[in-house]
Protein backbone atom coordinates (compact mmCIF):
# COMPACT_ATOMS: atom_id res chain seq x y z
CA UNK A 1 0.00 0.00 0.00
CA UNK A 2 1.30 3.46 -0.89
CA UNK A 3 0.52 6.52 1.22
CA UNK A 4 0.46 10.12 0.03
CA UNK A 5 0.10 12.94 2.53
CA UNK A 6 -0.47 16.58 1.62
CA UNK A 7 -1.95 19.75 3.01
CA UNK A 8 -4.97 21.44 1.48
CA UNK A 9 -7.64 24.00 2.22
CA UNK A 10 -11.31 23.12 2.05
CA UNK A 11 -12.91 25.03 -0.80
CA UNK A 12 -16.48 24.45 -1.98
CA UNK A 13 -16.33 20.81 -0.87
CA UNK A 14 -14.95 19.56 -4.20
CA UNK A 15 -14.01 16.34 -2.39
CA UNK A 16 -16.70 14.66 -0.35
CA UNK A 17 -16.18 16.14 3.08
CA UNK A 18 -18.53 16.10 6.04
CA UNK A 19 -20.85 19.10 6.07
CA UNK A 20 -19.51 20.04 9.50
CA UNK A 21 -16.19 21.16 7.93
CA UNK A 22 -16.50 24.82 6.88
CA UNK A 23 -14.80 26.31 3.80
CA UNK A 24 -11.34 27.80 4.31
CA UNK A 25 -10.26 25.37 7.03
CA UNK A 26 -6.72 23.99 6.60
CA UNK A 27 -6.74 20.20 6.24
CA UNK A 28 -4.13 17.46 6.29
CA UNK A 29 -5.11 14.75 3.82
CA UNK A 30 -3.80 11.17 3.82
CA UNK A 31 -4.48 9.00 0.77
CA UNK A 32 -3.94 5.25 0.93
CA UNK A 33 -3.60 3.57 -2.46
CA UNK A 34 -3.61 -0.17 -3.10
CA UNK A 35 -0.62 -1.36 -5.14
CA UNK A 36 -2.94 -3.59 -7.21
CA UNK A 37 -4.83 -0.55 -8.45
CA UNK A 38 -1.61 1.32 -9.21
CA UNK A 39 -0.11 -1.45 -11.36
CA UNK A 40 -3.40 -2.09 -13.20
CA UNK A 41 -3.81 1.57 -14.18
CA UNK A 42 -0.24 2.21 -15.37
CA UNK A 43 -0.11 2.93 -19.08
CA UNK A 44 2.57 1.64 -21.38
CA UNK A 45 4.99 4.46 -22.16
CA UNK A 46 5.09 5.50 -25.79
CA UNK A 47 8.33 4.87 -27.66
CA UNK A 48 9.46 6.31 -30.98
CA UNK A 49 9.55 4.03 -33.98
CA UNK A 50 12.84 2.11 -34.36
CA UNK A 51 12.85 3.27 -38.01
CA UNK A 52 13.75 6.78 -36.79
CA UNK A 53 16.99 5.63 -35.11
CA UNK A 54 20.00 7.31 -36.70
CA UNK A 55 17.99 9.58 -38.99
CA UNK A 56 18.48 12.78 -36.97
CA UNK A 57 21.62 14.86 -37.44
CA UNK A 58 22.69 17.88 -35.38
CA UNK A 59 23.20 21.05 -37.42
CA UNK A 60 24.33 23.41 -34.63
CA UNK A 61 27.26 23.52 -32.25
CA UNK A 62 25.68 23.23 -28.80
CA UNK A 63 28.83 24.40 -27.00
CA UNK A 64 29.38 27.61 -29.00
CA UNK A 65 27.87 30.77 -27.46
CA UNK A 66 24.58 31.98 -28.92
CA UNK A 67 25.86 35.55 -29.35
CA UNK A 68 29.36 36.94 -29.92
CA UNK A 69 31.38 37.94 -26.86
CA UNK A 70 31.35 41.62 -27.98
CA UNK A 71 27.55 41.74 -27.59
CA UNK A 72 27.74 40.95 -23.85
CA UNK A 73 28.35 44.66 -23.18
CA UNK A 74 24.83 45.44 -24.43
CA UNK A 75 23.35 43.53 -21.49
CA UNK A 76 24.72 45.94 -18.86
Amino acid sequence: MRAIEFQATAHQHLLRLPDTIPDGVPLRVLLLLDEDVLTANQQVRRKPSPKLAGTVTMQDDLIAPAIPADDWDALQ
